[in-house]
């Protein structure tokens, strides 16, 4: 699947990540995977340049390149040491590779190991494609940034369509929802193009008023598409070969499903139990929002000469890119010039997890595709990039959900709830918001262990009684267990507590009838 809160999943980071965002409400199983959506989007982080931080010179230094194969190696392998890990890495500078590994299977069925040829499914890295479509028909004169989507005739209502411009859609502020509505839900392979995707949400009321907040929307890169196809007379796929693919010599990334695809890798979830399962027929059609397959070559190649050479887009694009698409963003040199300056391209959903990090000036590039999941590449690249600016590295572990699952799989959920503070601080994890149980129920509920998700609810709600998400979910769960009665009495609870939970509010309205 395609995932899910940043726009165009850029950050710019000087030398530190910023803050994680998440969503305020009740998470679905997938949504608790990589980002805050059903669709491989990305990373949570989101930074974009400052000039006022251009003076700030943090860790200039970069370490050997030995070194940091070194680590690449140990950091990646003891990640597939543990059963998560599937994939590959490669790392790169000045467009020439100085490491490259495969780890585990494309399928493991078969018995058909990942290779530095493998296809892998790039989540919302895609849409950083979509994004050089856009600005390469604006610098032709065929599209501006404030070409209101009114101009392309879609068929969206005139008040809502009079009120979009492209810039807002590229950054995510244009007040679109997304896309995982039941109607989509239930029927993910029936949507295989975009015509098939705009009409979801086309009478739909915007979330918000365009330009007043930013909120990730998927929906948001599908009208995009909509609109490069409009206005070029050819498919989304026609103009990535001729504008992007044929420039670059790039051959295998494809926009194409699974089944469609020669050496591709089987996307698995990795479950809180450590099992690996076969998504790939669940997965859904490539659209200019995330899910197509390339492999790590590819994705170097991309990159080196989207930032590095003119063949994409010029100097002024690339700074609109990496500063949300501002109206006034500093020069280019400005920005490359940046000591320390690392840039984040990310995708991830079930069964898919990519990362694409730059130390811009010194052009490192670290690439790690994963058909696997659970943010899975982008905690290998971070100690990679860790390690590489000299920083102490993150303690490779297993996900939180993992080591208390086990944990309550032995000793219960009395035991859990009695001493969970304890049991994070002795296993290293530092999480104490309701979030981490509150991901674990609903990973849980997705594996189809109901009593067992109702019962970390449950957990989650006697440590944080005072939020309202941790009560919604555990309504959640017993509506999906069949108990209404039950489900009713936690909603109303978690709206006690915020009269203006969304999701709360919606199920009283229809389970109090």
């Amino acid at each position: 699947m395609k995932k899910q809160i940043t726009p165009a999943l850029i950050f710019l980071l000087l030398a530190c990540r910023m803050a994680t965002a998440g969503p305020t409400g009740p998470q679905t199983p997938a949504m608790m995977e990589e980002t805050p959506s059903f669709k491989e989007a990305g990373l949570s982080n989101h930074g974009n340049f400052n000039p006022a931080q251009s003076e700030k010179t943090i860790w200039p230094e970069i370490a050997s390149k030995e070194k940091i194969a070194r680590e690449a190696a140990r950091i990646a392998g003891e990640y597939h040491d543990m059963g998560w890990f599937s994939g590959v890495v490669l790392l790169a500078e000045k467009g020439k590779p100085f490491y490259q590994q495969a780890f585990g299977y494309a399928d493991i069925k078969n018995k058909v190991p990942n290779t530095m040829d493998t296809k892998f499914r790039i989540g919302s890295i895609n849409k950083d494609y979509t994004a050089v479509l856009v600005l390469q028909m604006v610098e032709a004169g065929q599209l501006t940034l404030e070409d209101k989507l009114a101009k392309f005739q879609l068929g969206f209502p005139a008040d809502i369509a009079g009120k979009i411009t492209l810039r807002q859609l590229l950054n995510h502020t244009a007040g679109f929802g997304d896309i995982f509505i039941p109607e989509y839900l239930d029927n993910i392979r029936s949507y295989k193009s975009i015509d098939d995707i705009i009409p979801l949400l086309r009478e739909e009321p915007l979330a918000y008023e365009p330009g007043t907040d930013q909120q990730y929307s998927n929906y948001g890169y599908i009208v995009l598409g909509a609109i490069l196809e409009k206005v070029s007379g050819k498919s989304y796929e026609q103009l990535l070969q001729e504008n992007i693919f044929q420039p670059l010599g790039a051959t295998n990334t494809l926009c194409r499903i699974a089944e469609e695809i020669e050496g591709e890798a089987r996307s698995y979830r990795y479950t809180l139990s450590g099992e690996k399962v076969d998504h790939t027929p669940l997965l859904e059609y490539p659209t200019p929002d995330g899910g197509m397959y390339s492999t790590a070559a590819e994705q170097l190649d991309f990159f080196q000469a989207l930032f590095y050479t003119d063949k994409l887009i010029s100097d002024k694009s690339k700074a609109l890119m990496l500063t949300d698409y501002s109206d006034a963003p500093p020069a280019w040199e400005n920005i490359i010039g940046q000591e320390g300056a690392v840039l984040g391209f990310a995708g991830g959903g079930p069964g898919v997890s990519a990362v694409v990090e730059i130390i811009l000036k010194e052009q490192y590039l670290f690439i790690v595709l994963a058909n696997t999941d659970r943010n899975i590449a982008e905690l290998i690249s971070r100690r990679i990039e860790q390690s590489a600016l000299e920083r102490p590295v993150e303690k490779v572990q297993l996900p939180a959900g993992n080591y208390l699952y086990g944990i309550l799989q032995k000793k219960g959920d009395q035991y859990l709830r009695q001493n969970i503070e304890k049991l994070l601080e002795q296993g290293g994890y530092e999480s104490k918001s309701p979030m981490l149980l509150n991901q674990m129920g609903y990973t849980l509920l997705e594996e189809g262990k109901t009593k067992e998700a109702i019962e970390v609810f449950r957990i989650n709600t006697e440590l944080y009684p005072e939020e309202a998400n941790p009560w919604d979910s555990l309504a959640e769960a017993y509506l999906r267990s069949g108990d209404e009665k039950m489900a009713l009495k936690y909603y109303r609870k978690a709206l006690e507590i915020d009269p203006d939970f969304p999701s709360a509010r919606k199920m009283v309205e229809e389970l109090g009838e």
